[in-house]
């Protein structure tokens, strides 16, 4: 049998299994066992008489099937992941459903697997729902392993060689507990499984990362800030802990920034997502600012009075403006330059009720993400280059109120991170 168009490791393994597909089969197709099946192979009812022949086992009976039997990966069978096709042997042809194939088991082999994408040397790959490719932007399934070479596989459909590992159940997404929040509440698996966050915790010379979801007291009370002589920072009193900005006289500020800079271009990918609310949606009450600043000397101006914009200073993030207190919109500037507002109302903003806005840059364009849903309104490479966005710029995460009214407004946010690998 041949073997694959260009060279694997010594830590390979090849497997024989049953793929039970009809469409044509390619070299480096990702599959996964058919967990659910009740059909054997080789007719032998392992678990109930091993000594009986028979079509199926039923559920219990430890079927050989679930192990023997491969198919396209689908959000449903995606944590059976098992490999990917093996060699030149199987490619164009056709499955007949019961076609018997070679794979490399996910083993943590180096092994070429096929995509559509353009890849960059270290990128995370992650599976596609029913698709014989696998992409380097997170989704919905599961990260499969990482590119070992850098080649643009999107004009052509090819391979990449790149180190594949089984799925790991903990590993799927961000743990949820009975006391924390549902998984729409949480950080968005489509921005954060671009990152290796296990490293960038571990390891501080990794790269950027703050990350908080405020339950923790005063260790994630912000050190840098500043507040008016009528406003107030503090922690809530809610079960799931929250930061609270809180003003209360016309034009008084509350302003935040934290030490974790973030280069906004030049292709080192990088993050940041909140989840937040605010207790008025009237017009004048308040206005906010989410996302980065250029750092600066605190004073209360970060918004200007009245709400109108950002100081022109350098940021990139989302702004609700006093006069339109229940819109979120998506906003930039370069230093001295006028602020541009990218994509006005992303967001329709209800009274109390918290909500999630993040940005992941991919090294060419920032995609926004509003409630885990990408905008499909990305800020592009043709905006990152132009005289008025902030290229290149370092800044620093940074949250801002300005008051529009004598009565107690508040901004809280339940948690936030902020990350770019170094």
């Amino acid at each position: 049998m041949s073997e694959s168009q260009f060279g694997t490791n010594a830590n390979r393994e090849r497997k024989r299994v049953m793929y039970e597909g009809t469409d044509v089969i390619r070299e480096g197709m990702p599959v996964a066992y058919n967990y659910d099946t009740t059909n054997n192979i080789n007719g032998l009812d392992t678990g109930v008489n091993p000594n009986v022949k028979r079509g199926t086992t039923t559920e219990g009976g430890q079927n050989e099937g679930k192990f023997q039997r491969v198919e396209l990966c689908t959000a449903a069978n995606a944590a059976f992941f098992a490999g990917v096709v093996a060699g030149t042997s199987f490619a164009g042809l056709t499955g007949t459903g019961n076609l018997w194939i070679d794979i490399y088991i996910a083993n943590g082999s180096a092994v070429p697997v096929r995509t559509d994408k353009s890849i960059t040397i270290k990128d995370t790959l992650y599976l596609e729902d029913g698709e014989q490719t696998v992409v380097n932007v997170g989704n919905s399934m599961p990260a499969i392993g990482k590119a070992m070479e850098t080649i643009d596989r999107s004009g052509t459909t090819g391979l990449v060689l790149a180190k594949i590992n089984a799925v790991v159940a903990a590993d799927a997404g961000e743990v949820v507990t009975a006391s924390s929040r549902t998984a729409v509440q949480l950080p968005t698996a489509a921005i954060w499984d671009n990152f290796d966050l296990k490293q960038l915790r571990a390891n501080p010379m990794a790269g950027s990362l703050y990350e908080t979801d405020f339950r923790r007291g005063n260790e994630d009370y912000p050190g840098n800030s500043f507040t008016d002589a009528a406003s107030l920072i503090s922690l809530s009193d809610e079960a799931a802990g929250a930061l609270v900005l809180l003003g209360s006289v016309d034009n008084e500020a509350c302003e935040v920034q934290y030490p974790c800079p973030i280069t906004v271009s030049g292709g080192k990918k990088w993050a940041m997502e909140a989840r937040l609310k605010a207790n008025s949606i009237t017009d004048n009450d308040i206005g906010y600012f989410f996302g980065l600043m250029v750092s600066s000397t605190l004073v209360g101006n970060l918004i200007i009075d009245d709400g109108a914009s950002v100081q022109t200073e350098g940021s990139l993030g989302v702004q609700v403006f006093h006069a339109d207190a229940d819109a979120v919109d998506v906003v930039y500037d370069e230093t001295s330059q006028s602020p541009v507002v990218h994509d006005a109302g992303v967001k329709a903003v209800t009274v109390n009720t918290y909500f999630t806005v993040g940005f992941y840059f991919d090294g060419t364009d920032i995609q926004v993400f509003v409630d885990g849903v990408n905008t499909a309104d990305p800020i592009l490479a043709s905006d990152i280059s132009a005289a008025d966005f902030p290229t290149a710029a370092v800044m620093q995460p940074t949250i801002a109120t300005k008051n529009g009214a004598a009565e107690d407004d508040t901004v809280s946010y339940d948690w936030m991170r902020f990350a770019q690998e170094a």
